[in-house]
């Protein structure tokens, strides 16, 4: 496809190969400027190989979503802090984009820094973004315009949240805890997940599993049934911080269902968390409770009508069904 560049810019473009999407065939723009587009932008991807190899140059000829921001440029052939910003910018909209569970990007994502000279484009520089993992038995999810746009929100949440760095210390921190468990294989999702929701739950030491149980009962629908889910997720996280197999807190069903088992209650972790922090990014009411420890401490010591009430719809987990029969993708087989 062919577009036209400014003639002095800086530029950066997020390429991701075999994303699974649900957007239209020509170009648009997001609610911020960036440019959403099908392909690399570029009529003669060969203009660029001399800076990033012919391996990196055909990465890019496969890519089926690009994200590309570009503004004017006193020096646009230098690589600053310009750069840096545009290049975090989008890094940070691919990660939090996977804060909806099923996106698949199978062949990774890269980032490439650049800038345009007389409307003609030049890379500086290319990365390769670390690769995540779905859970298996997951049902993929499409990217979408509203879910890109969300992305913005929750990006813009993160900004917040940063701006103070006394504040939402903790918050950060569960929220990066979080983006390492997606990028996980195995048990060590679970065992991420959970430690992400136990940020926010802040539990007293010597009860953190009844109060688990407890206080994400206002994340989620309270109900037994979801009381029973959470205690066992927490058994099976604690079992693999103390290097154990982690079926061992499944010991109570079948054995052929065991394994199945503990990858149902890692999809309900994760979407236990990703909801909790989609929420938390994307209204800044709710966040002021999470600001400090003390604030944090506080809300908890709230009753758990007023608690809810503030926290708006909680997810129903137990909707998330068992699944034991698996593609060649780990995805649920139909």
């Amino acid at each position: 496809m062919t577009f036209q560049f400014q003639n002095n810019s800086k530029l950066a473009l997020l390429t991701v190969n075999q994303a699974y999407t649900e957007l239209q065939g020509l170009p648009f723009r997001l609610s911020d400027g960036t440019w959403v587009m099908p392909s690399v932008p570029v009529t003669d991807l060969g203009i660029w190989k001399k800076w990033i190899g012919s391996i990196r140059l055909e990465r890019l000829g496969r890519a089926n979503l690009v994200l590309f921001v570009e503004e004017p440029s006193d020096n646009p052939e230098i690589l600053d802090a310009a750069h840096h910003r545009l290049d975090n910018d989008l890094r940070r909209l691919f990660f939090l984009l996977h804060l909806q569970s099923g996106i698949e990007c199978w062949e990774g994502a890269d980032v490439l820094c650049g800038s345009s000279e007389t409307g003609v484009p030049a890379i500086r520089q290319m990365s390769q973004m670390p690769k995540f993992h779905p859970s298996n038995g997951y049902r993929r999810a499409p990217i979408t315009k509203p879910w890109l746009e969300d992305g913005l929100v929750l990006r813009a949440g993160v900004a917040a949240m940063e701006a103070d760095k006394t504040q939402f210390r903790r918050a950060l921190r569960g929220l990066n805890t979080l983006l390492k468990g997606l990028k996980e294989t195995g048990q060590d999702r679970l065992h991420q997940f959970v430690r992400s929701v136990e940020a926010l739950i802040l539990p007293s030491i010597g009860s953190t599993r009844s109060q688990f149980a407890h206080r994400c009962q206002t994340f989620a629908r309270a109900s037994e049934d979801t009381r029973a889910l959470l205690l066992e997720a927490f058994d099976m996280r604690s079992d693999t911080e103390h290097l154990h197999e982690w079926d061992r807190a499944a010991k109570g069903y079948p054995a052929s269902q065991r394994e199945d088992r503990c990858w149902q209650r890692t999809r309900q972790i994760e979407q236990l968390a990703c909801h909790a922090y989609t929420r938390l990014l994307s209204d800044a009411t709710l966040r002021a409770h999470f600001r400090t420890e003390a604030a944090i401490a506080a809300f908890w010591k709230l009753p758990d009508d007023k608690r809810r009430e503030l926290w708006g719809t909680p997810l129903d987990v137990t909707l998330e069904p068992l699944v034991q029969k698996y593609d060649q993708w780990g995805r649920a087989a139909m």
